[in-house]
């Protein structure tokens, strides 16, 4: 279940003689009681006095520790410890680069914008932020695209009205940004559109070579990053800066990875490579302009190609093959590789004159040399890596993983850094997985919320097994009783987006309330309509698990369609079961633990919220491993009384 929001920057390295390489070893000695006397502070300046949390001063302590012996951490802060503060108080005093990478971009945006200025207001900390090359406006791309008014995409394709409307007001707003960062913009972008004003790394000419280099905003931001003491990044741009073997970041010796319950999969993604028809499509479409009429049938034989390749996939995945390459995906993966290997060489023998000749011929080679070795990659699969295939949207694409990041990590990352691995929920075998020794295991710091008093979990008594032919039915009228009770109030949350969306329509009949679903709005506003209508519920999968935070009278119930399992044909999750012993315990039970303890940990989001947790399965109540999952989940009263819980809502309800 992926629920980040990752820079789709690519592992690519822009040529430089300086390497990220990795700063001396400066003797760092963090005051504890100096760092302890600023978090009051800055507490004591929070809008209405902040109130001091015992907890958050122990995790103070705790990372202060660390940062001066170098050790590595693990530490899971619950909810309302307040951990961005414990963490980034003792990264500044250190007076050393520190690197905060985030799972998503809720809590960067947090970093950036809220804490980590409340920290330099004291200190004079110079904070950073540095995203993917992508995420930022190309304006060489810009002038490229809007010369002399005509809007036009590097094919030659005109551009559709509405979006040649976007990208004018993006160039508008070009002249008025300091940052050009996409997250700016003050409306609601589309792909298109950006995707026409911005590059890859790959499609970047760099710095020195291209006309716009000196004014360029991604070049600005990575001026900006080495010359910052926090830097936050996306994990998905750190893990891709480890593939690139330490070149997109600044030198460093500390790195504080929050939210780091993700982490996992991210390096096992981004450390792999991913290959898809689009991908051929898109280099056909922009060779064919680069190449010219010598290019044309190239080109097209390229796009038959990438057609023969989808096709292929598709059937392969249909046939429930999930894993490897079955011989008709082979040859057509084989014959799309020769066209790639073919394109490359004629554009590297393409003779351009003037920057816009080179922007166009850069633009289709850089994307067809990282192509080319991306399919070598798929074609040498290495020892502990799965190629598998996923599906996403209309297409089947192949993605290689790492099985296990472990000894990769341990060799380039936590021999070369000291890192703090932090998120309010840790699965108990992280530090395993990772590779990474920690003295003293996982560190705990307790939630300052009173559970007990404020909350209930409640598992229905007789419930259906999710698998029985009733259970959706059931989970209808269980979700009209309790939605009724609180009055709306309440976040469905689900493992899969079909029966979600059956349920929802189900339900949506039948209460008098506003039903919300996720992918009917953008994210954002889905998020912001449901907190600004304290009646409505939302129904949602994926990424609402995690990183949504709707405190205060719009969120009364949270309930949960059932334990979030991985599912049997998961291909990676297959992969690292048949490496252990006890792969249900050592692979399923700890997923599973915390992403039930993040979906549970939606309800009670400051000291004043009340509520109710409704998982609606039965084995949270009578499995044998019951005990596994209740270890990772708040100390709240539990029942498996219904009337119970509708009088509680009902009191919540009325209290409003």
């Amino acid at each position: 279940m992926e629920s980040f929001d990752p820079d789709e920057d690519a592992p690519y390295v822009e040529p430089s003689d300086e390497r990220g390489v990795q700063l001396d070893h400066d003797v760092v000695t963090i005051d504890v009681d100096r760092a302890l006397a600023l978090l009051e502070e800055i507490t004591h300046d929070l809008p209405g006095g902040g109130e001091v949390r015992e907890g958050q001063r122990d995790m103070v302590r705790e990372v202060a520790e660390n940062l001066s012996r170098r050790d590595h951490l693990l530490i899971e802060a619950g909810t309302g410890v307040g951990k961005s503060l414990a963490y980034l108080i003792p990264a500044a005093l250190s007076r050393q680069r520190v690197v905060i990478a985030t799972a998503t971009k809720n809590l960067q945006d947090q970093l950036a914008q809220k804490d980590a200025p409340l920290v330099s207001a004291h200190l004079g900390t110079r904070v950073a932020v540095l995203k993917g090359r992508n995420n930022y406006l190309c304006r060489n791309s810009a002038h490229s695209v809007g010369a002399a008014g005509q809007m036009s995409f590097d094919d030659g394709n005109e551009v559709p009205r509405g979006v040649a409307e976007q990208m004018r007001r993006i160039l508008a707003w070009s002249n008025e940004t300091a940052s050009g960062d996409r997250d700016e913009l003050p409306f609601e972008v589309d792909a298109r559109a950006w995707r026409g004003l911005s590059v890859t790394p790959q499609e970047c000419l760099g710095r020195l070579q291209c006309p716009q280099g000196q004014s360029c905003f991604a070049e600005l931001a990575r001026d900006r990053a080495a010359e910052s003491q926090l830097l936050i990044v996306n994990t998905h741009l750190y893990a891709a800066h480890l593939a690139s073997g330490s070149m997109l970041l600044p030198a460093h010796d500390f790195v504080i990875f929050d939210e780091a319950h993700e982490i996992l999969n991210i390096f096992a993604t981004l450390l792999g490579t991913s290959l898809s028809a689009s991908r051929l499509r898109a280099l056909a479409t922009v060779a064919r302009t680069a190449l010219g009429a010598n290019g044309a049938d190239l080109s097209l034989d390229l796009l038959n190609g990438a057609d023969r390749l989808a096709a292929a996939l598709v059937s392969q995945y249909d046939n429930e093959q999930l894993t490897g390459l079955d011989e008709h995906v082979s040859s057509a993966f084989s014959l799309a590789s020769g066209l790639v290997t073919q394109i490359v060489e004629a554009l590297r023998g393409v003779e351009t004159s003037g920057p816009d000749g080179d922007a166009r011929k850069v633009r289709a080679l850089g994307p067809a040399v990282a192509l080319v070795n991306d399919m070598d990659r798929v074609a040498r699969l290495s020892d502990g890596e799965l190629l598998y295939l996923v599906r996403r949207e209309r297409e089947v694409d192949i993605e290689i993983s790492l099985v296990d990041v472990a000894p990769r990590l341990a060799d380039e990352l936590w021999s070369r850094v000291s890192a703090v691995l932090t998120s309010a929920t840790i699965p108990d075998t992280l530090a395993r997985d990772l590779g990474i020794t920690v003295n003293g295991g996982i560190q705990h710091v307790a939630s300052p919320f009173d559970y007990q008093e404020h909350s209930l979990l409640y598992v229905p008594e007789g419930f259906p097994s999710r698998n029985d032919a009733g259970a959706e039915a059931a989970i209808v009228d269980e979700l009209i009783t309790l939605i009724n009770a609180a009055g709306g109030r309440t976040l469905a949350l689900f493992t899969n987006r079909a029966v979600m969306n059956r349920v929802a329509e189900a339900v949506e009949g039948r209460v008098t309330t506003p039903v919300l679903v996720q992918g009917t709005l953008s994210r954002a506003r889905i998020i912001e309509q449901f907190r600004d209508d304290a009646a409505a519920s939302l129904f949602a999968v994926t990424s609402f698990w995690q990183g949504i935070d709707v405190p205060g009278h719009s969120l009364s119930l949270v309930t949960i369609d059932r334990l979030p399992f991985s599912v049997p044909n998961d291909p990676l999750a297959e992969a690292r079961r048949s490496r252990s012993q006890r792969p249900f315990y050592e692979v399923d039970l700890p997923r599973a633990a915390m992403l039930l303890a993040q979906g549970v940990g939606r309800l009670i989001r400051t000291s004043s919220d009340r509520g109710v947790v409704a998982v609606l399965d039965t084995r949270l109540a009578e499995a044998s491993y019951r005990s596994a999952l209740f270890r990772k989940l708040p100390p709240m009263k539990r029942t498996r009384d219904k009337q119970v819980v509708t009088a509680f809502l009902q009191q919540l309800r009325d209290d409003q």
